[in-house]
């Protein structure tokens, strides 16, 4: 017996069709997502890195002026005690720099180098090598490459 256009069961589940569209939206959804995390937190590490590397190496730069004037003291004749002195302030700030890397080291690493850079600038002037740090951050910048700085560059020296 043949079945007449009216006896066929069409029982198809729409939904599932219809949603299809919607199922492949939310895979590729929550794979961009995935992989932006990744990437993500890639950059955020050699951000991290990068930062870490200028600022210490600021600092190492720093400390080798400290050793070179200690070193050559007494070539700076009526000035030694002075500079001594000053050398002695400039050491300890440098020894107070923390090397952690929470919200609240960072900020008092900041602070702390801004007090050396303002004890360096004074022991500069009293030496009359000012030389010696004017070119500090294109220093810094070709050999650590650059970045966005938080503080205004043109305060920094």
């Amino acid at each position: 017996m043949a079945d007449s256009p009216n006896d066929i069961d069409i029982d198809i589940e729409t939904d599932e069709i219809l949603n299809l569209e919607q199922e492949q939206y939310q895979i590729g959804y929550q794979e961009g997502v995935e992989q932006s995390a990744k990437e993500q937190y890639l950059e955020g590490k050699q951000f991290g890195y990068q930062t870490g590397f200028q600022r210490f190496l600021i600092v190492g730069y720093i400390r080798g002026l400290v050793e070179d004037w200690e070193s050559h003291i007494s070539e700076y004749g009526s000035i030694e005690s002075t500079l001594r002195n000053h050398l002695k302030q400039l050491k300890n700030c440098l020894d107070g720099l923390s090397m952690i890397n929470d919200e609240d080291s960072v900020a008092q690493f900041e602070i702390q180098l801004k007090k050396v850079r303002n004890k360096l600038r004074v022991i500069c002037q009293l030496n009359k090598e000012s030389w010696k740090i004017n070119d500090l951050d294109k220093l810094v910048e070709q050999v650590g490459g650059s970045m966005q700085v938080s503080e205004n560059v043109v305060e920094m020296w």
